[in-house]
């Protein structure tokens, strides 16, 4: 009497338990017609054959190693045990290091139950492996080839739906509520907001993601999704067909640039290098980063060095400490802001900035959306109570919705609330000139777009604006040439710099 054990497997959700009940009958009376006795089973549901990453068939190969009381693996047709002719040869090889046989119940293979070889067995084998190869590359391929044409028809393929979107007869459209929160993330985070911060203010107005805050990562990815600009990617190719778009191409772009510059932190733990993204070697273009070094004396030192020469490549640029090159951008800032004409037009983008805020309703709409939806849910309510319906269920569902009504209210009273508070000019101004100056980290981050570092003078350009920062050509920005005085003044400023000595 020989030991067997039963390997079954069905591929898909559309085949079920009646798969495996089918294999094993079939196994069963063929174990009952050549003297095996099934004592193990191992079975994988839903599993793919095209690779052997499985989780009974691993376990099934590792037993075999193992002091079991089985020799022969029963399968009901070879391509349960798999379709990959390579793997197919790798495993059944495992198998027979530690004397066991692969078996089919419906198939001639290459061994006999007694070990011996079987001639046509060989042949009929390597056929049957290659027709499952065959039909499972095939079919591969007909549902790639599927997929392929309902995306150049703009259809959905399946998988998570983006915030913001639905579907509807197979095609994806903009979910009207969840959009306007994308848009007002987005708009958000390009004025210059933290990310903490808006999912704090969104929390609190009750606006949610499948019933819980957002989380920081799902936020980061919305950022980056370009479904919201209509761009969909697969396989290196790109579908605008698909994805309607909910933000314009302008405001995705400041996002993008804005997460671009925050990507790259001091690998310094507890330093604040104040100058990070923004400042530029003159001479090669190349960002310049945070570095420490340790001098003989033990004394840790600080300095930003080109990436340039940080990569080992040639750049003849100095290397400015840390603290001396802060200290002459930050001085030579709080000049600017002690000029009233620079003042002024700061304060007048950060009116412009605020007046579009006091016009955005995108928070305000939501409320009173959900409220007329909980006003309909009450009123579905009392007339089931006028209809005689009056349980517990009924009684406790009014008086949820009536705390959410008057929740809804306080927000609402509150955003009303935000409307009439007017920034005024002055106010602007005053904490330009007072409050940026404890706050040095705010003042760069706020009005400094870039920073040029040459072997003989440092160039600023400041932006003027909350958003993020147009390119140092236009304008309506302002450079400064500061001159090092480590280093020649043998290079003349440009011609639309003040310099300061």
């Amino acid at each position: 009497m020989k030991y067997a054990a039963f390997y079954g497997r069905f591929s898909c959700e559309k085949q079920n338990e009646q798969s495996i009940d089918g294999q094993l009958r079939v196994c069963e009376q063929y174990a009952a017609q050549n003297g095996l006795t099934i004592v193990e089973t191992y079975i994988d549901r839903a599993t793919t054959g095209t690779n052997d990453n499985r989780p009974a068939f691993r376990q099934m190969l590792a037993d075999c190693a193992k002091p079991v009381v089985w020799d022969v693996v029963l399968v009901y047709a070879l391509d349960r045990f798999g379709r990959n002719s390579v793997e197919i040869a790798v495993n059944k090889q495992k198998l027979k290091k530690h004397k066991k046989i692969l078996i089919s119940a419906t198939q001639r293979t290459s061994e006999n139950l007694d070990g011996t070889k079987n001639l046509d067995g060989i042949l009929l084998e390597n056929v049957y492996i290659g027709l499952a190869e065959y039909y499972s590359a095939e079919l591969s391929q007909k549902t790639m080839r599927g997929m392929k044409e309902n995306r150049l028809k703009g259809l959905f393929c399946g998988g998570a739906i983006p915030y913001g979107y639905k579907v509807v007869d197979k095609r994806i459209q903009i979910n009207e509520e969840e959009a306007e929160v994308v848009r007002y993330i987005f708009r958000e985070y390009a004025s210059g907001k933290f990310a903490k911060d808006i999912i704090r203010e969104l929390t609190e107005r009750g606006i949610l993601r499948r019933g819980k805050p957002f989380a920081m990562q799902s936020f980061y990815n919305m950022l980056r999704y370009e479904y919201y600009i209509g761009i969909y990617r697969h396989n290196d190719e790109v579908y605008t067909n698909t994805y309607p778009p909910i933000v314009s191409k302008e405001i995705f772009k400041q996002v993008g640039e804005i997460l671009s510059r925050n990507k790259h932190g001091s690998h310094n733990q507890g330093v604040s290098f104040l100058l990070r993204e923004k400042l530029f070697c003159g001479l090669c273009g190349q960002r310049m980063y945070g570095e420490s070094g340790t001098s003989k004396s033990g004394k840790v030192m600080y300095y930003y060095k080109c990436s340039t020469k940080k990569h080992g490549f040639p750049c003849d640029n100095i290397i400015p400490q840390k603290e001396a090159i802060e200290k002459m951008v930050l001085d030579r800032t709080v000049e600017v802001l002690g000029d009233r004409k620079n003042l002024a037009l700061i304060a007048d983008a950060v009116m412009t900035v605020h007046e579009q805020r006091q016009h955005d309703d995108t928070v305000m709409t939501l409320l009173m959306r959900e409220r007329d939806e909980i006003q309909t849910a009450l009123d579905n309510v009392m007339k089931a109570i006028e209809s005689g319906i009056w349980t517990a269920t009924t009684k406790s569902r009014m008086e949820e919705l009536e705390l959410r009504r008057e929740e809804i209210k306080q927000k609402i009273l509150t955003e009303e609330n935000k409307e009439r508070t007017r920034l005024t000019r002055e106010e602007v101004i005053e904490y330009l000139y007072h409050a940026t100056r404890k706050e040095p980290a705010l003042l760069i981050n706020l009005l400094i777009e870039k920073i040029l570092l040459f072997p003989d003078r440092i160039e600023i350009y400041y932006k003027y604006t909350q958003f993020p920062p147009k390119s140092p050509q236009t304008d309506h920005n302002t450079a400064l040439s500061i001159p090092c005085s480590s280093a020649s003044k043998s290079r003349s400023p440009p011609k639309n710099a003040h310099s300061f000595e």
